[in-house]
C-alpha cells in the first residue's frame, strides 16, 4: 500500500548522494539538518521562481503502522520512499512532547534535562557547531511548545527516525509475528514499537488553537453556580489546560490554585501531604482533625454502630458466599455438562476472581476512625521525611531568611535563577512554566561563549520574554500552617449559635439541617462574631488564601505516585473532594475512566458521577460514569455511541441538566409520594372499616369504585408527572442556584416523607369518618 503526495518542489533526496549516505548510515539527519538549513532572508520574502509549476506526484510506500497507545502517547508509521528519491526505509514519528523529548526516545533529549550548559562546547570544529546547532534548535522548540502552550494551543511534536535495509527488515519480522498473534497482540505490538521508537530526530513542533464551541464558559460557570463540581480529564499539557481552563471558566481569579506537577515522588506527596494539612487545620477537613479523631464515643452510640457493622458485615459475606457458590460450583458443574470443560487452558471463572478479591479486601478494611487516624499520620511522616531531605532544608532556610528579610526592611534577600527554579510554587499559577528557566540559562551561556548566532536571537528574545513573567513563592511546605492550632468544628461549635435567632419558619418547615438547626451565619452569637472575625484579621497571607474557592491541577505522571496505596488515594480524594474544580491534565484515556472510579469510591457521600466527551479517548471515561454523554462533531461518534445520551454541542447541556434534569427529579419525587399518599388513602379507610365489620372482608366501597380508583386518581398523578413546572425555564437558567434542592435531595428527605405520611392519615381519617354517618342508616 502507498501514499501519493503532490510536491510543488524538488525533494532534496532527489540528490543520490545524500540518499545514499542517509541509506547507509554515513550521513546523520542532524548533520544533513545543519548543511541544508537556511534561515529566510532578513525581509522576510521567499523566491519562488525556482519553483515547479507542475505538482510532483510521489508514491510513498506504508511498511507499518504503530497505533497511538496511551503509555506511549504516541504513534509512528514506517514508510519507504520512492525508488526516484532513494527508496529509504524512515520511521515518521508525532506525538506529545513529554514523550517525544523523551532522552530515551530522541537523540538530543540529555541537553533538556540536564545541566544545558554543559551541552555546548567552545571549540570552533565543525562537530562541535554542529552539536551547538543542534541543542539551540532543540531549546528553541522547547521554548515554543511553552509559548504555544501558554496561549492554550495543543502541540505536537514531530520526529523521524532513518533505518538501514538490515534494521527495518529485522524490525518489520518482528512486527509481523505480533500483529499475527492470537494472545497479548496489544503488548506484543506495543513492546515492538517502542523498540523502533527510539534515536528519533527532532523536526519540529505544531500547534492548533481547539476552538470552543458557542457557549462553553457560559455553560461551565452556570454548571458551577448550579453546586456542580466540575473535573476536566485532558491529555493536553499542564500549561494548556490552565489556559483552556480560564478561558472556558472552570478556573477562576478568585480561585486558590494548587498545581500538582510530576517530580520525585517524596517532593510530589510532599506537596498534597501539605495541601491536605492546610485544609485540615483550616477545618476543610475537620474529621481528620486530632481533637476529632481521639474523642471516645458514648456507649449507647458505640454499641448501635457495632450492631449496625456486625449486621452489614454479615449481609455482605453471606451475599459473596452465596455468589461464590453459584459460579465456582454450580456454573462450572452446567459448563462441564454442556460444554465439555470449565474453562479453557484450565483457567478459572472471572467473577470467582472478583469475588475472592472483595473477600479479601473486606478482610484488610480498617475501621473508617483508624483508617483516618492513618490518613493523618502518613500526612505528618510525608511532611516530616521531606524536610529531611536537601531540598526540604533548603526551603526551611529560605522560610528562615524571608521572616528576616520581612522584620528588617534595609535587608534584601537576593535569589539567583537556580532557586527561583527551585521555588517554583505549585499553590499559585505561573504564567509561563520553570523549563523557561532551564532554556533561558543555556541561551545567555551560549551569548556569553561567542557562539550566538543571527538565527538563535529570535530564540533568545522569545525565552527572556516568557520567562520574565515567572513569579516566587512559598514552596512546598507552609510553616505557618504546621505551627498553628487546628480550627474548632465540630461538637465544640455547638454553643458558637443562638438557638433564639431562629424563625418559627426556619424551625418547623425548612427541609435543609442548618437552616432548621440555626447554623447559618445569621444564628451565629455576637461575641463568637467578634472573635472569629479577630482571628480571620490575624491569620498570615498563606492562611487567607485557604479561604473561598479552591482548585486543583495534576498531572497524570503525579498521580501515578499515588494511586495502588489506599491511604494515600483517601488523601488525595478528600483534597479534590474539597476543591470546587479539577483538572487532571497529561492523563490517558485508561487513567480516566480510573479517576471516575475512585471518585464514586472515596468521596462520601457517593456523588452521581456524569462524563460528557466527544472523542473515542473519553469511552471509557462515559462507560465507567453513572450518567454518560456523547457530542457528536468531529471527532467521529465513538463517543455517542458509548454514552446515555447524545447531543450536539456543549451548550445543550445546561438545559438538560438544569432545567429538564431538575424538572424531571422533582416530577418523579412528586409521583412517588403522591401514588404512595393514593394508594394509602384507599387501604386505610378499608382497614378502618374493617374492625366495623368483624372482619369480615365487607368493603365500604362498592367494587366498581375500587376499580375506578386507580384510573381517575391516576389522572392528576399523570398529568402532574408530564406537565408540572414549579419555576418556568428562563427563571432557572438565570437563578441556577435552584438546582442545589436536587443535589440536597429536598424533595425525597425524610423530613418530606413524613409530611406526606402525616397527610395521608389526615385525609384517611377525614373521608372515613366524615363519610361514615352517611352511610349508617344504609344511605338512599
Amino acid at each position: 500500500s502507498g501514499i501519493q503526495l503532490a510536491s510543488s518542489s524538488t525533494s532534496i533526496l532527489a540528490n543520490e548522494e545524500i540518499a545514499s549516505g542517509l541509506k547507509s548510515g554515513t550521513l546523520s539527519p542532524t548533520k544533513l539538518a545543519y548543511q541544508s538549513a537556511a534561515p529566510l532572508p532578513m525581509d522576510g520574502t521567499f523566491d519562488a521562481s525556482n519553483q515547479n509549476s507542475e505538482p510532483i506526484m510521489e508514491t510513498w510506500e506504508v511498511l507499518a503502522v504503530n497505533k497511538f497507545n496511551s503509555d506511549r502517547k504516541r504513534m509512528s508509521i514506517l514508510v519507504r520512499s520512492p525508488p526516484e528519491l532513494g527508496g529509504i526505509p524512515m520511521l515518521l514519528c508525532k506525538g506529545a512532547d513529554s514523550s517525544m523529548l523523551d532522552p530515551k526516545i530522541c537523540e538530543n533529549g540529555a541537553a533538556l534535562v540536564q545541566d544545558e550548559t554543559s551541552s555546548f562546547r567552545t571549540s570552533s570544529s565543525s562537530g562541535a557547531a554542529e552539536e551547538n546547532w543542534e541543542a539551540a534548535n532543540m531549546l528553541g522548540i522547547q521554548a515554543h511548545l511553552g509559548d504555544f502552550a501558554s496561549e492554550g494551543l495543543r502541540t505536537l511534536v514531530l520526529g523521524i527516525r532513518i533505518l538501514s535495509e538490515p534494521e527495518c527488515s529485522a524490525w518489520l519480522v518482528k512486527y509481523n509475528a505480533a500483529a499475527g498473534s492470537i494472545k497479548n497482540r496489544d503488548e506484543k505490538l506495543k513492546d515492538v514499537a517502542l523498540e523502533i521508537e527510539t534515536k528519533l530526530h527532532i523536526v519540529g513542533a505544531t500547534a492548533i488553537e481547539d476552538k470552543l464551541q458557542d457557549g462553553v464558559p457560559d455553560t461551565i460557570h452556570k454548571l458551577a453556580q448550579a453546586g456542580i463540581k466540575l473535573w476536566v480529564l485532558t491529555g493536553d499539557k499542564r500549561e494548556t489546560a490552565i489556559e483552556i481552563g480560564y478561558s472556558t471558566k472552570v478556573l477562576t481569579s478568585q480561585m486558590h490554585l494548587t498545581q500538582l506537577a510530576d517530580g520525585a515522588p517524596l517532593r510530589v506527596r510532599a506537596q498534597m501531604a501539605m495541601e491536605f494539612i492546610r485544609l485540615t487545620k483550616t477545618g476543610k477537613l475537620p474529621q481528620y482533625q486530632y481533637s476529632n479523631l481521639d474523642v471516645t464515643d458514648s456507649g449507647t452510640k458505640v454499641l448501635l454502630n457495632s450492631i449496625g457493622k456486625t449486621i452489614n458485615s454479615f449481609t455482605s459475606a453471606f451475599s459473596r458466599s452465596f455468589r461464590l457458590l453459584f459460579h465456582q460450583y454450580i456454573k462450572a458443574f452446567f459448563r462441564m455438562c454442556f460444554c465439555g470443560k470449565a474453562y479453557e487452558n484450565g483457567g478459572e471463572d472471572p467473577a470467582v476472581l472478583k469475588i475472592r478479591k472483595e473477600i479479601e479486601e473486606a478482610e484488610n478494611q480498617l475501621d473508617d476512625k483508624e483508617r483516618m487516624k492513618q490518613v493523618r499520620k502518613l500526612a505528618d511522616q510525608i511532611i516530616q521525611e521531606y524536610l529531611q531531605t536537601p531540598e526540604g532544608k533548603f526551603e526551611s532556610r529560605r522560610h528562615s531568611k524571608r521572616n528576616l528579610s520581612s522584620n528588617s526592611p534595609e535587608m534584601e534577600v537576593e535569589e539567583t535563577v537556580d532557586e527561583k527554579v527551585a521555588n517554583i510554587t505549585q499553590n499559585k499559577l505561573p504564567r509561563v512554566f520553570s523549563r523557561m528557566w532551564s532554556a533561558k540559562a543555556a541561551v545567555e551561556t551560549r551569548r556569553a561563549s561567542g557562539l550566538m548566532e543571527q538565527n538563535d536571537r529570535r530564540t533568545l528574545s522569545l525565552v527572556r520574554a516568557t520567562s520574565e513573567r515567572i513569579e516566587s513563592n512559598n514552596g512546598i511546605i507552609d510553616p505557618d500552617i504546621l505551627s498553628i492550632q487546628s480550627f474548632l468544628t465540630g461538637k465544640q461549635t455547638e454553643n458558637s449559635f443562638d438557638k433564639k435567632k431562629r424563625t418559627i419558619y426556619e424551625s418547623i418547615f425548612a427541609v435543609d439541617k442548618d437552616v432548621r438547626h440555626g447554623r447559618l451565619l445569621k444564628h451565629v452569637k455576637d461575641t463568637k462574631l467578634s472573635q472569629i472575625e479577630g482571628a480571620l484579621m490575624a491569620l498570615s497571607s498563606s492562611m487567607r488564601e485557604t479561604d473561598g474557592q479552591r482548585a486543583l491541577v495534576v498531572e497524570g505522571a503525579a498521580l501515578e505516585h499515588f494511586l495502588g496505596d489506599p491511604l494515600l488515594e483517601e488523601m488525595v480524594f478528600s483534597v479534590a473532594s474539597n476543591c470546587n474544580a479539577v483538572i487532571a491534565c497529561r492523563v490517558s484515556p485508561k487513567q480516566k475512566a480510573l479517576l471516575v472510579k475512585l471518585v464514586r469510591n472515596f468521596i462520601k457521600p457517593e456523588p452521581v458521577t456524569l462524563a460528557i466527551g466527544d472523542g473515542a479517548n473519553d469511552v471509557g471515561m462515559i462507560q465507567e460514569a453513572q450518567i454518560g454523554i456523547g457530542i457528536s462533531g468531529l471527532e467521529g461518534q465513538q463517543a455517542v455511541n458509548a454514552s446515555d445520551f447524545s447531543i450536539a454541542q456543549f451548550r445543550f447541556l445546561l438545559p438538560l441538566l438544569l432545567v429538564h434534569g431538575r424538572w424531571d427529579f422533582r416530577r418523579m419525587s412528586i409521583v412517588i409520594l403522591f401514588s404512595f399518599y393514593k394508594n394509602c388513602c384507599m387501604a386505610g379507610c378499608l382497614i378502618i372499616y374493617s374492625a366495623r365489620c368483624a372482619y369480615s372482608g365487607t368493603t365500604v366501597f362498592d367494587i366498581w369504585v375500587l376499580s375506578m380508583l386507580n384510573f381517575v386518581a391516576g389522572i392528576p398523578i399523570l398529568f402532574l408527572g408530564i406537565f408540572d413546572r414549579d419555576l418556568e425555564k428562563d427563571y432557572v437558567l438565570n437563578h441556577p442556584e435552584v438546582y442545589m434542592s436536587g443535589l440536597r435531595n429536598e424533595y425525597m428527605k425524610l423530613r418530606i416523607f413524613l409530611r406526606w405520611v402525616f397527610i395521608t392519615f389526615v385525609h384517611i381519617l377525614s373521608i372515613y369518618f366524615l363519610s361514615a354517618p352517611s352511610m349508617a342508616d344504609g344511605g338512599t
